[in-house]
């Protein structure tokens, strides 16, 4: 299953050290298509709903840094599995069950730091890095913290 991880500091070591999978321990917060989401959004393809899941992890990234910060969230592939609907999380929420390693997919970084965004009043435009440029993805996502 997909699931949206927003970074912690643990993650960031993974990424530095150009890993592919990162190790999830159970209680993990993720966002990813759930039920719960398929009701809430009826209608909605696929895609777009996993658009809304990745979109609840950036908010929830947002609300986690500086205002200055911009948000990284990494999109990963788990065994189904080891998840379960997390209570509150959302519509989208979700909860590692069990250890897991998550094959990193791709990575999304907000184009906006969160004041930015939150002035704008849309959903955070994202970057897309492929899998195999975390050193890409973070330097983007630093570049906000290195200019201010």
């Amino acid at each position: 299953m997909r699931i949206y991880l927003t970074l912690t500091a643990e993650d960031r070591a993974a990424l530095e050290s150009a890993r592919t999978a990162l190790p999830l321990t159970p209680g993990r917060a993720a966002w990813a298509v759930t039920a719960q989401g398929r009701t809430a959004f009826p209608g909605e393809d696929e895609e777009d709903l996993e658009y809304e899941a990745l979109q609840d992890a950036v908010h929830v990234a947002y609300s986690t840094g500086s205002p200055r910060e911009r948000a990284l969230v990494i999109a990963a592939d788990v065994p189904d599995t080891t998840i379960v609907e997390a209570e509150d999380g959302g519509a989208f929420g979700v909860r590692l069950t069990a250890e897991a390693s998550a094959r990193i997919a791709s990575f999304h970084v907000t184009e906006l730091d969160a004041a930015a965004a939150e002035a704008d009043d849309t959903d955070p435009a994202l970057l897309w890095f492929d899998a195999a440029e975390p050193a890409a993805a973070l330097a983007f996502l630093d570049a906000t913290a290195a200019a201010g």
